[in-house]
Parts: C-alpha cells; sequence; structure tokens
C-alpha cells in the first residue's frame, strides 16, 4: 500500500501543475510587455492580440458585450488594461507581482498616462502555460469580470 502510494505520489510530482511553469518573474515580465507596448503607439487588445493577453473565461466575457452591444459601445467603452480611451502618453510604468494561489498571480501596476497618476491591478492566471489577464480592477472599475458579467441584453 505505501509502495503504491509512494509511486502515485512521484507520478504526480512528475506532471507539470498548472502555473508552477510560470514564475512571478514570468508574471511581471509579461505585465510589463503589455504596458511597455503603449510606448510604440495604441496596442489593440481588443482585436487579434485578445487571446495572448486575456483568459478564456474574460475573454469570453469581452466577446459577449460586443455581441450585445450591437455595435454600439457596451459596458467595456475602452482599453481595459490602461482603463482608457486614449493610451497617448503612457509612461512611467512600475509592477509588483505576488501569488495569488496555485497558477494565479495578481499585479499591481501603477503608471502616469498624460500626467495623470493611474493604478490597476491584474488578475493573472496560467492558460497553457502561459499568464493571461483574468480580471483588472481600477478604481473606476473595481472588477471588469463583475461589470461584463452583469451586462444586460440590448
Amino acid at each position: 500500500m505505501r509502495a503504491a502510494t509512494l509511486l502515485l505520489g512521484l507520478g504526480l510530482l512528475s506532471r507539470p501543475v498548472a502555473g508552477l511553469c510560470q514564475t512571478l518573474d514570468d508574471a511581471r515580465a509579461f505585465t510589463l510587455r503589455l504596458y511597455e507596448a503603449y510606448e510604440h503607439g495604441s496596442p489593440d487588445y481588443l482585436g487579434p492580440e485578445a487571446r495572448r493577453v486575456f483568459s478564456p473565461r474574460l475573454l469570453r466575457l469581452i466577446r459577449r458585450d460586443e455581441r450585445l452591444a450591437h455595435g454600439e459601445v457596451g459596458q467595456l467603452d475602452g482599453d481595459p488594461i490602461c482603463d482608457c480611451q486614449d493610451s497617448a502618453d503612457l509612461t512611467q510604468v512600475r509592477v509588483d507581482v505576488e501569488p495569488a494561489g496555485p497558477g494565479r498571480a495578481r499585479a499591481r501596476v501603477r503608471f502616469v498616462l498624460q500626467t495623470e497618476p493611474r493604478r490597476a491591478t491584474l488578475d493573472l492566471v496560467a492558460v497553457d502555460g502561459r499568464w493571461r489577464v483574468d480580471n483588472v480592477h481600477t478604481p473606476d472599475t473595481p472588477s471588469l469580470v463583475r461589470l461584463l458579467e452583469g451586462a444586460a441584453p440590448h
């Protein structure tokens, strides 16, 4: 019985565990890349890059909001990463990352947008060995997920 338990335990240890393949340094680098992209223009995180940025759960909610808006502005009315409509002059990005459970991390971001200090917290989740944004918290939008889950049909 002990031998079977030991073999089972060894087998489990040899498998990759969600989130362990991505370190907190990787989470910080992922988050920094998101914000540093604004220095070179306005990244289109809601367009073709969306799958590389958002978790499947959050991306489903974003796409649902777009469908329900029927071509109009939905609940999400700007770029959720910078919590803005115009990302020109986004500078001075600082990122701190902490663990938030297995396969999860929390990135606290501070930046300046057009001379105004801003902050955001990104809940990150490991998806297929890569970090993705699973929720965004800002002073104006305490939870992007809750906002989008509450989006009523138009």
